[in-house]
């Protein structure tokens, strides 16, 4: 199956309950008709230290966000409530991109202006960056030879690969075995203390949870208390970083492996805890040459 199909197909079953964003996207894709543009629905956006909101729509290559404002984001007398006026200054503030408002308490003519609108606005961003725009290449965006040619990760690209043996090709790195099965790590060449890290949320042995934010890895070993602590005390002495790919199901049901970060290991909360914390220290990885 074509990838690009299979993802935007995916994309209007998972909203498909929300007949007014549906709506409003739909028109969106098909009125801009251009599948060099990637849609994201539900991005995860930092606010603050302890909140985050949910993007309806999010354009990862020209950095645009645009929220689809139903009736209940207004008050009794029409006013944007203040919840969401302050959601949308923070999404500004830490984005850099204020998000474009498409007010659907409205008839559907206006509604259709708006979206217009927008399309026009994305055709001229797209123009503005002439040579630099970077295409969504769909299945291509998934192998080693494209993330190597971009020449870096950067966590809110979403950039993915589909195994261990990838991710590791990605680095230059080749993946170790151990029996019939890999590693979830390897070195990298040419960086001292640095591996790229591939650790799976449904491990038979290791639990890795990564929290909501992003920013906290923690592993352990589930089964055996003794490996556990030696496992903590093994890296306490280490100052490695690790540029990690995590093991995941996407909203979109895709299973890959997602760049997360870099990360490094917080030592006091490690001893605390008797399990690695891992925390993030880069959003971006320049990779080697």
């Amino acid at each position: 199956m074509d990838y690009k199909l299979d993802y935007m197909e995916r994309l209007f079953a998972k909203i498909s309950k929300k007949k007014t964003e549906s709506y409003v996207i739909s028109r969106l894709w098909h009125q801009l008709n251009d599948d060099r543009v990637k849609f994201v629905v539900q991005q995860y956006i930092k606010r603050t230290q302890d909140k985050y909101a949910l993007a309806d729509l999010y354009l990862p290559q020209l950095n645009m966000f645009i929220e689809i404002n139903e009736p209940f984001h207004k008050d009794e007398n029409g006013v944007l409530r203040e919840i969401d006026r302050i959601r949308n200054e923070e999404i500004a503030r830490v984005t850099h991109s204020a998000p474009i408002i498409i007010d659907c308490d409205n008839n559907i003519e206006a509604i259709h202006r708006q979206v217009t609108e927008v399309v026009n606005l994305i055709k001229q961003k797209i123009q503005e960056l002439g040579a630099d725009f970077r295409a969504w290449e769909g299945e291509n965006t998934l192998s080693v030879d494209y993330h190597c040619k971009k020449g870096y990760l950067k966590v809110e690209d979403n950039e993915y690969v589909r195994t261990i043996d990838e991710a590791s090709a990605v680095f230059g790195a080749k993946a170790k075995h151990k029996g019939y099965y890999r590693a979830g790590g390897a070195d990298i060449p040419g960086r001292e203390n640095e591996i790229v890290w591939c650790p799976n949320s449904v491990h038979h042995i290791w639990s890795n949870t990564l929290s909501d934010d992003g920013m906290v890895i923690r592993e352990y070993n589930k089964k055996d208390e003794t490996a556990r602590k030696a496992h903590v005390e093994k890296f306490l002495k280490t100052n490695q970083k690790r540029a990690t790919f995590f093991r995941e199901e996407d909203d979109l049901g895709f299973k890959f492996y997602r760049f997360v970060g870099v990360f490094e290991l917080d030592k006091k909360e490690s001893m605390q805890e008797n399990k690695c914390v891992w925390k993030r220290i880069s959003d971006y990885y320049k990779l080697p040459e």
